[in-house]
């Protein structure tokens, strides 16, 4: 059981590569889509993680990083604010 979760967690990771390259090399508007991409993929990676290793105290940090994200992804609109 705890292998599907790595599993899950390796193959989520994966899809990071795209919305990297996107962020990197995308226009401002797709750039933001991707980001908010990347953080709810890490989010979710963040939160397999502890369910695979048995250690529900980690469980805290995905769901700080999830309200943190949401402030991020304004602070990425008010800076690109003049290019979307």
């Amino acid at each position: 059981m705890t292998a599907a979760f790595l599993i899950a967690a390796t193959v989520m990771l994966a899809a990071l590569v795209p919305a990297g390259i996107v962020i990197a090399r995308g226009e401002p508007a797709d750039a933001l889509v991707a980001y908010q991409f990347a953080t709810a993929v890490v989010v979710l990676v963040f939160m397999l993680l502890p369910q695979a290793f048995g250690r529900a105290a980690l469980f805290e940090l995905p769901v700080l990083l999830a309200l943190l994200a949401y402030g991020g992804g304004l602070v990425f609109v008010r800076a690109l604010e003049r290019w979307i």
